[in-house]
């Protein structure tokens, strides 16, 4: 279930993914995790699956919230339910995403937008179709970026071939042009030699026109590296505009070169957008350096709002301004997060998946901030079902996913054959609490808190029966630092509103992550691990579970997740491996031999129970695994250090050991 669900999981949970958060686990397993510690003992886990239940009596809190993934699979099987994260963009999404919502209001505060700002953000986009000559839309703009040459000064592109977008649907075709005149055209083989239609050049549309890491200049045929080219930079590359696809009614979708009406166009949209910048609601906020963020710098990126260009910037400032003057507070605020899910589909980051696909690449498909060489521009507010656009999100997120929340669907499987299941009476229906005593009372079922997990005074004692959590796996990904992308346009758009976007940047100087690039080691992860850990302890009940999902390709977070352990006062009671990701996702891109695996740790505080649960050797489960999964030696791996580490925190318990001796 779980590795048919990690190839898509937005169209498995739609509720959990109205916006961006980063390395989500997959919410089939958190539904097993919950089901498996709040069931009796003697129920059957996958029987219980696909049933409604009533965990009311149940309280879960998730220290390391993120994205929600906890919270809505607690919520879906009517528990009640405490989020925690220090970040604000994720305590943000939460809150919006789980809560209840009326749908009939959300699409009059949506209507009362497209009525506002629609046509403007849509005029900005008009060209001519080049098939007609009448007025038609464009969908997506091509762009190239470009450097000065380190020899003759005049601007080169960073294409690296003439292939704008490859074919998805036609294997080895694609969309090209021609590297002469510019004109572009599709042909079914991007490898084969094409002579443009225009004017008879010949040329190989996918040979490369210089390396990865280098420009080749067209004007005098120089080769350089790129960063030399633009060491020491104070602002970021321009772009040249390469193509249009836009949609005509008459002919459809097609491909067409800009014409000089279409740059005239863009460039009104530039003069607009100088003339009126003091007035933009946009973000201001200067780009702190990091692990990620210098990988931008470096090409000259200071401000957030460099990401996006003018005609994005007039756009997104006329939209997120409509959106303030929503007067019921529940759609303004939902329509707020959907305007910052559109960031992530409408910057200069982006880039083109291809044709026959959704066409637009977001800007974290590495998680990570790199400068797309080829841009692909989305019309903001869409049309005929392009991707990215304000318009097409609405639909496809937001009101998909509260469809979902109301009446929620999990797969049956059969083989390699899934069927539907709705789930008669269940709901994903936050009900949010001002505080923790209304969560015990039983008034409210979701409280959502915005600060460290290490010191939780609003959770009195043995209050809480269990925590299911998925902490940050030590090093993998740079929460604050991505996160902050959206949190600049937030605060610009929320600061008055909540206070805690008052800050000017994420304060992420408690984060548990590894981020050697802002003076934090593994040594602190472990420690504020740790101390999150022992805070969940004392909320925990006497008898209740701290579960956990863990993964790492290194050797050592493995230990600074025992050392945190150790220092809370939990053993491992139990633990098994579930599937994590497929091989494309964005955590194993690159990667080689990083597994697939993420192990489930059950843990007991020490002393309250005298010995561990019998389960089957590693050599049974790789078995077992290999049947349905292609193992490689890294999972293997995994299950031998979830081993180790269960053994560990016994052995360390029970002799006051430090980590070296343990070993």
């Amino acid at each position: 279930m779980a590795r048919v669900e990690a190839h898509r999981k937005n169209i498995y949970r739609p509720a959990y993914y109205v916006h961006k958060w980063w390395a989500r686990r997959v919410g089939s397993v958190f539904r097993g995790i919950a089901l498996d510690l709040m069931l009796p003992p003697d129920e059957d886990v996958m029987d219980a699956y696909y049933k409604a239940h009533d965990f009311s009596d149940k309280i879960v809190l998730d220290p390391f919230m993120g994205g929600g993934t906890t919270l809505g699979e607690v919520l879906r099987l009517g528990g009640r339910v405490v989020g925690c994260d220090l970040n604000p963009v994720a305590w943000y999404l939460v809150s919006q995403s789980m809560r209840e919502a009326n749908v009939a209001t959300l699409l009059a505060s949506y209507q009362q937008v497209a009525d506002s700002v629609a046509q403007s953000i849509s005029d900005a986009y008009r060209t001519t179709c080049g098939g007609c000559g009448n007025e038609a839309t464009t969908q997506y703009v091509a762009w190239v970026k470009q450097v000065p040459c380190g020899k003759c000064s005049q601007l080169a592109d960073l294409h690296l071939t003439q292939v704008i977008m490859a074919d998805m649907a036609h294997k080895g075709g694609g969309l090209v042009d021609c590297g002469s005149c510019g004109h572009p055209w599709w042909v079914t083989a991007v490898g084969d030699a094409q002579d443009c239609p225009v004017c008879a050049a010949t040329f190989t549309p996918a040979d490369r026109r210089s390396r990865n890491t280098h420009y080749h200049c067209n004007h005098c045929g120089h080769a350089e590296r790129i960063l030399d080219a633009i060491a020491g930079a104070t602002a970021p590359p321009s772009h040249r505009m390469r193509c249009l696809t836009v949609w005509c009614d008459a002919c459809g979708k097609r491909h067409q070169q800009p014409t000089a009406d279409d740059l005239g166009s863009y460039e009104r949209s530039c003069a607009d957008a100088s003339a009126r910048w003091g007035h933009l609601l946009i973000p201001r906020t200067e780009i702190l350096p990091g692990h990620n963020t210098d990988q931008m710098r470096r090409y000259g990126y200071t401000h957030w709002h460099q990401m996006f260009n003018p005609r994005q910037l007039t756009g997104l400032s006329a939209l997120f301004t409509a959106i303030r003057q929503i007067e019921d507070q529940p759609s303004r605020e939902l329509l707020t997060l959907l305007a910052s899910t559109t960031l992530e589909l409408n910057s200069m980051f982006c880039g083109a998946k291809g044709l026959g696909t959704g066409a637009i690449r977001h800007v974290f498909a590495h998680h990570a901030f790199i400068p797309a060489k080829e841009p692909l521009e989305a019309n903001l507010w869409g049309v005929h079902r392009s991707s990215g656009g304000f318009s097409t999100l609405f639909k496809e997120r937001l009101l998909r996913g509260r469809a979902w929340a109301e009446q929620p669907v999990e797969r049956r499987f059969t083989g390699s054959t899934a069927v539907k299941v709705p789930i008669p009476g269940e709901r994903l229906a936050g009900r949010p609490a001002k505080e923790f005593q209304d969560i015990l009372s039983g008034e409210a079922n979701l409280l959502v808190l915005n600060q460290s997990s290490e010191d939780l005074p609003q959770i009195p004692d043995s209050t809480v029966d269990f925590v299911i959590t998925d902490p940050p796996y030590a090093d993998s990904v740079m929460y604050s630092e991505l996160s902050d992308f959206f949190y600049a346009w937030l605060r610009t758009a929320l600061g008055a509103e909540h206070p805690n976007f008052a800050a000017e940047h994420v304060d992420d100087s408690r984060e548990a992550v590894h981020n050697d690039a802002r003076g934090r080691d593994g040594a602190f992860y472990a420690a504020v691990l740790g101390t999150v850990f022992a805070e969940s302890a004392r909320c925990l009940k006497s008898g209740g579970r701290l579960a956990f999902t863990f993964h790492h390709s290194g050797e050592v977070a493995w230990g600074q997740v025992e050392d945190a352990l150790v220092a809370s006062g939990f053993v491992v009671e139990r633990w098994w491996p579930v599937f994590a990701e497929m091989e494309s996702a964005v955590p194993l891109q690159g990667k080689k031999n990083n597994g697939h695996l993420d192990i489930v740790f059950v843990c007991a505080k020490a002393g309250e129970i005298d010995t561990v649960v019998k389960q089957d050797s590693i050599e049974q489960m790789g078995q077992r695994l290999a049947e349905r999964v292609r193992l490689v030696a890294a999972d293997y791996r995994a299950l031998i250090k979830a081993a180790a580490v269960q053994t560990s925190t016994w052995s360390r318990a029970s002799s006051g050991q430090d980590r070296s001796e343990a070993a």
